[in-house]
């Protein structure tokens, strides 16, 4: 952008009335968000220097096409747009103090500033139609869910096994909490697969749901060795992520950001950035349509191990009060105490630990008031293939849904063929 021309400025001394220093002091008070020198920002939006130095100082009236330049700084440092009812007090300010130029110069400067401000407006609300439309679209279509399956299909699975599965992902992100909803709402469930069943299969299948849904943040425990969360992180990727050219063009207009990798556990972030969301309208929660559906959703699968755990709530609580409102899904592939326990299958390092740990996934879940937890367990007794229960808690009591996943097939529905 350049410098209008000289000529068109009008002295301080014409410019006298209440509207003008209100504005320069707005405009200074915004300019100081940038965190940089006036000659940098000038150079970076190409604008005279001088005429910076006016503008901001209360010396000369800025154009709008300047004010709007530095809006569009400012809502790039903070990482979002700026209020509509913030904009609206400043374009008030700078035609007031246009009107009280009189003059045909200003009234034609009033004209352009309404045409621009309205084909802003005009930009603005479609680019959010836009967004919500193609993420709406996903969650209609099941984009993931498709794909997931699509790939499963690919590789030698009957129709009746992805039928069984089907039936049993959607009963179960059926029981859980509207991510949209306004009331805040927790719930914990069991899916039941037996051991060696592709419990984590089942467990994709309800993520890709669930992403589909308009759920942001997922986390995944998924025990207490490297191997086996390395496994999981592996196989959840496989189940998630593109494999072709195709699946790459849909996976840029849905990304997942992962905080793991097959390689890595969880580690700490520089003040919790990564899991900080950004709202396209401020004015709105996340979990609004115009918000959330944009927003990348996050995927974590780590150890339950207390030093990793330690790291994970420690970024979680430097994130902001915006973590309240995140539409979160806790998947835990960990067998529960109490079955380990009847099986012989805790040892007593890992008992002595399970308390703390304990411990950290709460602080953790308290965190997220609209978590919703789905354990896996490998035995539970239900009298229909979906049971619905009431808890206390997320993770002690009886949980509020138990969908049995056994395979109906003796020989094993939910065993890969690859």
């Amino acid at each position: 952008m350049t410098l209008p021309p000289d000529d068109d400025q009008v002295p301080h001394s014409s410019l006298a009335g209440p509207a003008l220093p209100v504005l320069a002091e707005t405009l200074r008070s915004l300019f100081k968000e940038l965190g940089r020198s006036q000659r940098d920002f000038s150079a970076h939006v190409h604008w005279d220097h001088t005429a910076v130095s006016r503008y901001l100082r209360g010396e000369r009236l800025p154009p709008w096409e300047f004010v709007g330049t530095l809006l569009r700084e400012v809502e790039t440092a903070r990482g979002g747009p700026m209020s509509p009812e913030d904009r609206d007090r400043i374009a008030a300010l700078h035609r007031r103090a246009l009107e009280e130029r009189n003059g045909w110069s200003a009234l034609v400067q009033v004209l352009r500033q309404d045409s621009q401000l309205a084909e802003e407006r005009a930009r603005r609300a479609e680019s959010e139609l836009q967004a919500v439309a193609t993420n709406r679209q996903a969650q209609d279509e099941g984009w993931r869910w498709s794909a997931f399956t699509g790939s499963l299909a690919e590789r030698g699975w009957p129709e009746d096994s992805l039928t069984a599965l089907d039936r049993a992902t959607a009963r179960t992100v059926a029981c859980l909490a509207d991510p949209t909803a306004e009331l805040a709402c927790r719930t914990t469930g069991v899916v039941a697969a037996g051991a060696q069943s592709g419990r984590t299969t089942i467990g994709a299948g309800v993520i890709a749901r669930a992403l589909d849904t308009g759920y942001r943040l997922v986390i995944v425990f998924s025990g207490t060795l490297n191997l086996l969360r390395s496994q999981t992180q592996r196989r959840l990727e496989e189940a998630l992520l593109a494999r072709d050219d195709a699946d790459q063009q849909l996976q840029a207009r849905f990304p997942l950001l992962r905080l793991t990798s097959e390689e890595s556990d969880y580690r700490s972030m520089p003040s919790g950035s990564a899991l900080q969301f950004e709202k396209r309208n401020k004015a709105l929660p996340l979990f609004a349509p115009p918000n959330l559906y944009p927003a990348v959703p996050r995927l974590l699968v780590v150890k339950q191990n207390v030093a990793v755990l330690r790291k994970l709530l420690q970024d979680l609580r430097r994130a902001g009060p915006t973590l309240e409102e995140v539409p979160a899904l806790i998947v835990d592939f960990e067998p529960s105490r109490p079955y380990l326990a009847l099986h012989g299958g805790a040892s007593g390092d890992k008992t002595a630990a399970q308390p703390r740990i304990d411990l950290i996934r709460s602080e953790i879940t308290n965190l997220l008031p609209r978590a919703q937890l789905v354990r896996f367990e490998h035995q539970v007794t239900c009298a229909s293939p979906t049971t619905t229960m009431r808890s206390e808690s997320l993770w002690d009591g009886p949980p509020d849904f138990v969908v049995s996943a056994h395979p109906w097939d003796p020989r094993g529905a939910w065993e890969d063929p690859a």
